[in-house]
């Protein structure tokens, strides 16, 4: 076994080399003026956390395996009720917990997918198609033509129409979405409207494409929100750039 241990150890410095075993470090932060509970969610693969307490000024690194397909959100205004639950105003992923394990519902947040290491590539999409809560940037550590900054930072909460907008104490807090609001094939770009021919703008999805024209903004959106970068690539995601 001693003699066959430096092979092994050559094939995975081999494979390292090769990016089999690559990662990348996703260094979370937060420069809101308040709390943020980020919620980390994984279709594929795996990271070390599911949420976490984000205070002003702190930021916090995740190490993204290869081939990790997830989320990352923010929630806000969150507390323990008197029975020990852990709730908040919004992006709650209804666990009960600090921690989002298992299944998750969409809430009206503003998201950012990542691929990592997808047959080579690293991709990300700031997404509002659900809703918006917070200001997001996401920077990449080695930049290009193709690996760019993408951000939503105007403050939607404060254009967002009456009948989609959430309020805590009469404040704005998050901007829902008219699909996530009503629900219907329409807005939702479901049966008959499931195609790119029928799925169509409203005067809902202007307000935030005219607020954040880098992100995705509903299902059949062509506006190219999905940035590609290298898989050696990092990233800061930033709540309130």
């Amino acid at each position: 076994m001693a003699e066959k241990l430096p092979l092994i150890l050559l094939l995975a410095s081999h494979l390292f080399v090769l990016g089999v075993l690559s990662m990348s470090i996703l260094k979370i932060e937060n420069k809101c003026n308040h709390t943020v509970w980020p919620v980390l969610y994984s279709w594929k693969s795996q990271v070390s956390t599911t949420g976490f307490t984000l205070r002003q000024g702190e930021a916090r690194v995740i190490n993204a395996p290869s081939s990790w397909y997830g989320l990352i959100s923010g929630r806000t205004l969150c507390s323990t009720d008197s029975t020990g639950n852990f709730l908040c105003a919004t992006g709650d992923c209804e666990s009960g917990k600090i921690e989002c394990p298992g299944t998750y519902s969409w809430a009206p947040v503003t998201y950012v997918y990542f691929r990592i290491d997808n047959n080579g590539i690293n991709s990300h999409t700031i997404s509002v198609e659900y809703g918006y809560n917070l200001p997001l940037m996401v920077v990449p550590s080695h930049r290009s033509r193709t690996c760019t900054s993408s951000s939503c930072v105007v403050d939607i909460n404060k254009t967002c129409p009456n009948d989609l907008l959430q309020q805590f104490k009469e404040n704005p807090i998050a901007c829902s979405s008219a699909c996530q609001k009503s629900n219907t094939p329409e807005t939702c770009c479901t049966r008959d409207f499931k195609s790119k021919q029928n799925c169509k703008p409203t005067v809902y999805t202007k307000n935030f494409e005219r607020a954040c024209p880098l992100a995705q903004i509903y299902a059949y959106d062509d506006n190219k929100s999905t940035i590609t970068c290298s898989n050696s690539t990092d990233y800061v995601i930033t709540f309130c750039p």
